[in-house]
């Protein structure tokens, strides 16, 4: 029996991470505008995993802790440890960014890109703790219908431009199943901003899964 997911935006996070990773990698840090670059999109990415961590302390580790788990404990101590981590990596890029010497500057830059990517990789861990362990006891404790309610708290305060927002975004980065999973959450919470929302989804996706979606949750 398929059960109710989280998580399923982890695949967007991935993307997002992995984007910076590959642009630091590129750069050449003797270049003011490519590091400006850099600082835009490093800066976004920690603006995003700020507010990441956030709903996932907030909304789902309250669950685990409402029904008596602490199995949620290691992962929000990662999450404390990844803002001395990005605090780091800003360290090393104003380094960059201080320095008049272009050797200093591509040695600094190339310094970033070294822990930016073990940043990448403790991150995948981490990730895949929580899809498969806290996923597993938050599917333990609760019934589908009990976790789907915390995502509906999103969407009820969710305009339907935000919800396409929202959804344009992610779908990029997800298989059809996401996708569904995404709409059919959105319509169970509120017919109304599903209408408005699918007619503003509707372009990013194939004829083909149009048809798949229209059938299955009638638009």
């Amino acid at each position: 029996m398929t059960r109710y997911k989280f998580y399923r935006e982890h695949k967007y996070v991935c993307a997002a991470i992995n984007d910076v990773e590959r642009l630091i990698a590129k750069t050449d840090f003797a270049s003011a505008a490519q590091v400006a670059r850099v600082k835009e999109a490093f800066e976004a990415l920690v603006s995003m995993l700020k507010s990441h961590a956030d709903y996932e302390n907030s909304r789902l580790h309250r669950l685990l802790r409402e029904r008596g788990s602490d199995i949620y404990r290691h992962a929000e101590e990662e999450h404390h440890a990844y803002e001395q981590k990005l605090r780091d990596l800003n360290n090393r890029l104003a380094r960059v960014l201080e320095s008049t010497v272009s050797e200093e500057q591509i040695e600094q830059g190339f310094q970033l890109y070294l822990w930016f990517r073990k940043f990448a990789g403790e991150n995948l861990i981490h990730l895949h703790e929580e899809e498969t362990v806290i996923l597993s006891e938050l599917q333990r404790l609760y019934s589908d219908e009990e976790l789907a309610q915390v995502e509906f708290e999103s969407y009820r305060v969710m305009t339907p431009e935000d919800l396409v927002h929202m959804m344009q975004t992610l779908f990029p980065h997800m298989n059809p199943d996401d996708r569904m999973a995404f709409l059919a959450d959105i319509k169970a919470c509120d017919k109304n901003k599903f209408s408005l929302a699918w007619i503003g989804i509707r372009n990013i996706l194939s004829q083909e899964e149009i048809q798949q979606i229209e059938k299955r949750l009638k638009p």
